[in-house]
Parts: C-alpha cells; structure tokens; sequence
C-alpha cells in the first residue's frame, strides 16, 4: 500500500453531472460549474472519480453491455463510441475545474486497466502515487476496458472508488449521488422513501434486498452493487458516504466534516 496521506475520493454520480434522457448525452452544466466551486477549497490530495451517466451508460447499452450473453465481437465494436463520449465528459469536468484553479488531469482506464471476467486484474498504481505527490488532482472515469474473458467489460466509477480505497491510503470516500443516501424504497416512486442514516453488520442483509438497480439507463448494477461494494470496505478505518451532490453545499460541508444529512456506511 502507497503511503499517502490525506487522500480523499469524491465521486461525482453521473446522474447529477449529465443529463441522463439526454440523447445524444448532454453534461449538465450548472450542477458541474457548482460542483467546481465546491471542490476549489479543498487542500488535501484528492481524487475525483466521474460516472458515466449519459455519456457511458446510453452507449453501453445500446452495444449489450447491460446482458450476461453478448458476443465479444459486439461489445468490442462498442469501445469508441463510449470511450468517445467518457472523453467529451472527462475533458469538460477537467476544464471545470481547471476554471476553478484546480490542477486537474485525466487518467482514462482504458488505456492501462486491464480486466478479467468484469473483476481488475491489473490497475497500476505508480502513476496514480506520482500524479498525487506532485500536487496534481486526479480525474478518472468509469470506461470501457478490454476484458481477457468476455472482450470488454465495462468499469464503474464505483468499483475504481472502492479499488483505490483497498489500495491507496484513502480517508474519505464520497459518493454523490442523486437522493439523499440510501433509502429504503426509490423515492422517485415513494416520495415518503426512508432515509437509512447508517448502514452496518446489523441491516445490511435487509437494505440490500430492499435496493433496487437505477430507475434510470445504468449498466453497472445500481444502488444495491453499489452498497455491496462498499461494503467490502467497512473494515477499514475510512469515512464512506452516500449523499445527495445535488443540494448545493452538502459537498463542502462534508469536505469540511461538518454533518449533513447522508448515509454512513460502518
């Protein structure tokens, strides 16, 4: 494990930075230039890790990423137009933040992840240590990669948080999503949704079969993945957040360690 200190992730949900039913893919501009300003203030090392919303998951659909069966064939003639738009998102987040005098720079996985049945099989990690040290901020996105199983599979902002988390020395890890944390039904169809403030040993069986995949286009599983992964990190001495990157300042607050409704997961 690289010892650095101080190391924050923030990801940034791609239902929040794009227009998810926006066909072709559209980022949404004020929700990103704001999210801009929230991170100008932070002086810890920090990497900022961008689901694909619109611009991945519309494309990775359309090529059978989401099914169990598609032939290697297809998914991999599905590789440019995906890669080509995480590349239009990847580079206006850069510009935003460089706006914002953040030094931001892209670090795209599909040209060094390699992946083996879906899971990493190699995520090198010298260049992520040297990219941080030299007082650099840290832009990936979840992507395309070559598969040595099934072709290409695709990569999740979530999965690349939780594998830096198990291999970096990582302090926080937030997840911005586009609710309040986990609740126990989608509120887009129960506006009366439970908030979960905590999830632990005790509950996590039960809020797992509770969660259901994204109410929208999402190839990569969902809230319930999303926890499940997570989860695989509760051991380790971390802040892990779920919270809602779309009420205006919860992401500075948290940067700060000043409390807001969110979930915990312990």
């Amino acid at each position: 494990m690289f010892e650095l200190d101080n190391i924050t992730i923030v990801k940034l949900g791609g239902s929040v930075i794009t227009r998810k039913d926006s066909a072709p893919p559209k980022v949404n501009e004020n929700h990103l230039l704001r999210i801009a300003k929230e991170l100008a203030n932070y002086e810890g090392k920090l990497i900022v890790i961008l689901g694909g919303g619109a611009h991945g998951h519309q494309a990775a659909h359309e090529y059978g990423f989401a099914e169990s069966d598609t032939e290697p064939t297809r998914l991999l003639q599905g590789i440019p137009k995906i890669r080509h738009n995480m590349s239009l998102l990847s580079t206006r987040v850069e510009e935003a933040l460089n706006a914002e005098n953040i030094p931001a720079v892209i670090f795209s996985p599909f040209m060094f992840v390699t992946l083996k049945d879906s899971l990493i099989e190699d995520f090198p990690l010298d260049i992520i240590n040297y990219i941080l040290n030299s007082g650099l901020v840290l832009i990936i996105h979840g992507d395309v990669c070559i598969d040595k199983t099934k072709g290409a599979s695709i990569l999740s902002g979530d999965t690349i948080a939780t594998h830096l988390a198990e291999t970096l020395s990582v302090r926080k890890i937030l997840i911005g999503t586009n609710v309040d944390g986990v609740l126990e039904t989608d509120p887009h169809l129960n506006p009366n949704a439970k908030h979960i403030p905590i999830i632990d040993k005790s509950n996590r069986d039960l809020i797992l079969k509770q969660t259901g995949p994204s109410s929208s286009t999402d190839v990569t599983g969902g809230m319930a993945k999303k926890i499940n992964e997570l989860l695989t990190l509760a051991n380790q001495d971390l802040d892990i957040v779920i919270f809602n990157l779309l009420v205006p300042g919860r992401l500075s607050d948290l940067l700060e360690g000043n409390p807001i409704i969110c979930t915990r997961i312990q």
